[in-house]
């Protein structure tokens, strides 16, 4: 049985609906317009012919129901598991990222969770008797001090507080004094050393630069051979006027993942040579910072004491002098009043042992258990997702990443397929004809690259959305399953369809 041209068939169709309408039309005008004379009449033989003449419509092979994997997260792929046209089931993994850094996060928060439980339990555990020694032994402790302040001073401590006193009026003594020649030589060696260091760093970061610079416009000749390829490969294709075979097709998926690939390393590149751009500026600062900063101790080495260090000097001695007062004078009082803050301190934390952790406390302690608990759960699930796993059983139909890359949230990493039914997508079915159609119509189904196969199906669903413009016709898509499955059919088969309605259309 030969098969019709669609364009033809689907031209003739519309010309022959026009016509069927337009007779319909007429009769109806025709028809008397009082009560007595409105009478059912039978359809036109012509009409009725048309709406069960079969209706020829272009399609693709697809499966029952494949899906599209992606990363919800950015990292390094660390290993890709599978190879397209790997079958896997439910639950297998497809590609994993680096989860150095996430194992290392979950150890964190398991940690914070620990210590927080063991916060919260001892808190809210009942004192034992080491507690209560332990408060005891501090509030003797604070006790002690009172009594050691308020006693009277030790000739140690005051000669202690005279020796620091004399230091202090050295030091002073020293800096008005001027520089010393020792110290101006050590000075001018650590300049020397500072100026080296400088040359060495401009030398290292900028073989680095340079060398980063020759990789980013490598990679840049690299895209430009990728796009051309991948440009000539496209407009080979869009000029065959026959359906591209399944080898043409893949000839131009390659070519784009090698160009998308060379975009990648490009900007990786770009992005290497401008961190050594940024390392370059901050580390010749940071040297120059060094150099400045040694030529400046010299400086002032040379120059004598500033005014600053003769200040601090000064003040020094102000609060040796001070110590020593308080140690001899009225000023004790304020250590007195310290020690015995101290002892009340001391007192509250043994009274707050005996009567245990107030509700409130308790009641802080245990939130923040929850909180590490939550955040153990949210490092553990990001672990889990650093994982690409099959929702389903099926087969890789299509892998676009690659060990070693940087997995993009935004790109279809995985497609999976399940392979075991498939189904033929309409490509070209006018709003004319798919108004024809109902769910359950017989169609037989012929693929162009397998001409001695004749497979009969269904019509299982019918798009309600136009997807399409076929110049002022809107197309639609209708799903026919197949009665039965042949091992050759592959994903994006080219196929024709014949449907024949089953019921006029309404």
């Amino acid at each position: 049985m030969s098969f019709p041209v669609p364009r033809i068939a689907a031209g003739a169709l519309a010309v022959i609906l026009l016509i069927g309408g337009a007779l319909i039309a007429y009769t109806r005008a025709a028809a008397p317009s009082t009560a007595e004379a409105s009478t059912e009449s039978a359809p036109l033989p012509q009409v009725a012919a048309l709406a069960t003449q079969p209706i020829v419509a272009n399609g693709i092979v697809a499966p029952a129901s494949h899906v599209d994997l992606r990363f919800d997260m950015g990292g390094i792929v660390r290993e890709v598991l599978v190879r397209e046209g790997d079958a896997v089931r439910a639950g297998d993994p497809l590609v994993r990222l680096d989860t150095s850094e996430l194992e290392l996060r979950i150890a964190q928060a398991r940690a914070a969770l620990s210590a927080a439980q063991s916060s919260y339990d001892l808190l809210t555990s009942t004192a034992t008797p080491v507690d209560i020694q332990r408060a005891q032994a501090n509030l003797a402790r604070a006790q002690a001090r009172l009594r050691e302040v308020s006693g009277a001073v030790t000739p140690s401590a005051v000669a202690a507080a005279r020796a620091r006193l004399e230091a202090a009026r050295a030091a002073l003594a020293r800096l008005e004094a001027g520089s010393n020649p020792a110290e101006v030589r050590a000075l001018r060696a650590e300049l020397r050393q500072a100026e080296a260091d400088l040359q060495a760093i401009r030398d290292r970061l900028s073989l680095e630069k340079t060398t980063l610079r020759l990789q980013m416009e490598q990679a840049a000749n690299l895209l430009r051979d990728r796009q051309t390829e991948y440009a000539r490969i496209r407009d080979e294709n869009q000029a065959r006027s026959e359906p591209l075979t399944g080898e043409q097709r893949a000839r131009e998926i390659t070519a784009r993942l090698a160009m998308e690939n060379a975009e990648k390393a490009l900007e990786q590149a770009r992005v290497a040579y401008e961190t050594a751009l940024q390392a370059e500026r901050t580390g010749i600062a940071a040297a120059e910072a060094c150099v400045e900063a040694a030529r400046a101790r010299l400086d002032r080495a040379l120059a004598g004491a500033d005014p600053d260090q003769l200040a601090a000097a000064r003040a020094a001695v102000a609060q040796a002098e001070d110590d020593l007062a308080r140690l001899q004078g009225e000023q004790r009082t304020g250590a007195v009043e310290a020690a015995r803050a101290e002892v009340a301190i001391a007192e509250a934390e043994l009274e707050r042992v005996v009567a245990g952790a107030r509700p409130a406390e308790s009641a802080i302690a245990r939130a923040r258990v929850e909180e590490a608990r939550v955040a153990l759960a949210q490092a553990e699930l990001a672990l889990e997702r650093a994982t690409l796993r099959a929702p389903m059983a099926g087969v890789v139909a299509a892998l676009n990443i690659k060990a070693g890359e940087v997995a993009d949230p935004s790109l279809v990493a995985v497609r999976l397929a399940d392979v075991r039914g498939w189904q033929i997508e309409t490509t070209n079915l006018s709003e004319l004809s798919v108004t024809r159609l109902r769910e359950g119509d017989q169609a037989i189904i012929r693929l162009n690259s397998l001409p001695d196969l004749e497979i009969p199906g269904k019509v299982t669903s019918i798009k309600p959305l136009g997807t399409g413009q076929n110049g002022d016709v809107t197309l639609y898509t209708v799903i026919i399953t197949p009665d039965r499955i042949d091992e050759r059919l592959r994903w994006n088969m080219t196929a024709q369809v014949q449907i024949t309605p089953q019921h006029a259309s309404r």
